[in-house]
């Protein structure tokens, strides 16, 4: 019997190291509470940006651990932690210079190679495909943070925390499809084996070639750990420009002689038209990078990237989740017309004085359809309808 306690503890030693090695908080699938959350975090910057805090917007039981400083091309992170969950929070585009030039360096890299900065070496690696190809411009700004990100990992680890959700919205939502993607290529011991990654993006542009995508939809889509949610009307989630070479005629023209296939006349004219210019517009692309790494290495110093690849056919993540386009108050183009008797008798209005012709209405614009704030109502209309009913007007304007 004098045995029993130490077997007893021996017992709940293997239970618990099985339980912390097997059992993780993240469950794979989409969860809507988990996306409301990130994109509630990702309205952090915005608030901070226009009122100097963002308490109102951030989702309850999250707390803010860090703030980077600004990094590389106005670069930042944050890190947030809810009981044994860390968050990976990257920021958006700025209206900075610098900003821009990552996203619009668009040419395709190879997905494994170096990147030198100033004399010092960022080995990456994206995929294991040789033909796999990524985004100059977000792998040069990975380069950038990935001592600062891997130095908060471990610190979360530090802390007991292993199981982390990468998000961010915009380029910030590319920075954090591309950090997955980097983290499940790290040599040994680079980060603890333990942790656990699932990834919530944003409106976020292309990332890479279809190799790079189908490797990482495979390792992580398929898994259900990484999701992207946009907006069919932004524009943001179609860049950079892409075509997709192998199927663009059948699909198309399936879709032409088909009666059950809608026919995508304006898409059907872009892809053929970059297919016809390919040459061309990769050899503008590939200029035109030579040129924004000049204009970086004015800005933040001696750059070396690798030789981009001879395409430019990006495409996109797998486990899309549409989202509906925001909704704001109608704007007539022209009042003037609500005092124009002959206009009013043609043109009928509901019991709400809404004119049917929506034509004297103004269309909502691009960056409205791009905001953060209007991805977080636009993920409250359709999983937390409840919520969206009372939420304040005030706010539609972020």
């Amino acid at each position: 019997m004098k045995f029993l306690p130490i077997l007893l503890a021996v017992l709940l030693s293997a239970n618990f190291s099985f339980s912390q090695t097997t059992f993780s908080h993240l469950q794979p699938g989409f969860h809507s509470q988990e996306a409301l959350d990130m994109i509630q975090l990702c309205n952090s910057y915005t608030y901070i940006d226009l009122y100097g805090y963002d308490k109102e917007i951030l989702p309850k039981g999250y707390k803010k651990r860090y703030t980077s400083p600004v990094i590389g091309m106005d670069n930042m992170f944050q890190i947030y932690q809810k009981g044994n969950i860390g968050v990976i929070n990257y920021r958006g585009s700025t209206n900075k210079k610098v900003s821009w030039m990552e996203n619009i360096n668009s040419a395709i890299i190879p997905a494994e190679g170096t990147i030198e900065i100033k004399g010092k070496t960022f080995n990456y690696k994206f995929a294991n495909d040789t033909a796999a190809g990524v985004h100059s411009g977000y792998a040069l700004g990975l380069a950038y943070l990935h001592e600062e990100i891997l130095a908060q990992v471990k610190k979360l680890n530090n802390a007991g925390v292993y199981d982390i959700i990468i998000t961010g919205h915009s380029q910030g939502g590319s920075l954090a499809l591309l950090t997955r993607a980097y983290f499940e290529h790290l040599p040994n011991r680079k980060l603890s084996e333990k942790n656990s990654f699932k990834v919530y993006a944003f409106a976020q542009p292309m990332i890479g070639n279809i190799e790079l995508i189908k490797e990482y939809n495979a390792k992580f889509c398929k898994k259900e750990m990484s999701y992207s949610l946009i907006n069919p009307a932004d524009m943001v989630p179609m860049m950079p420009l892409s075509y997709n070479d192998s199927s663009f005629w059948r699909s198309h023209l399936t879709a032409l002689i088909s009666k059950d296939k809608e026919f995508d006349k304006s898409a059907m004219l872009k892809e053929g038209l970059t297919i016809l210019l390919q040459k061309k517009l990769q050899g503008t692309v590939e200029k035109f990078g030579e040129s924004v790494t000049k204009q970086i290495e004015k800005e933040l110093g001696e750059v070396t990237m690798p030789e981009p690849r001879k395409e430019i056919n990006y495409a996109q993540v797998g486990n899309v989740i549409k989202l509906p386009p925001p909704e704001y108050p109608l704007e007539l183009k022209d009042s003037t017309i609500l005092e124009d008797p002959v206009f009013l008798a043609d043109n009928p209005r509901d019991a709400n004085g809404i004119f049917e012709n929506k034509s004297v209405y103004k269309k909502t614009s691009v960056s409205q359809n791009h905001k953060p704030y209007n991805y977080y109502t636009a993920i409250l209309k359709v999983y937390f309808p409840e919520k969206y009913d009372v939420v304040e007007p005030k706010l539609f304007g972020l």
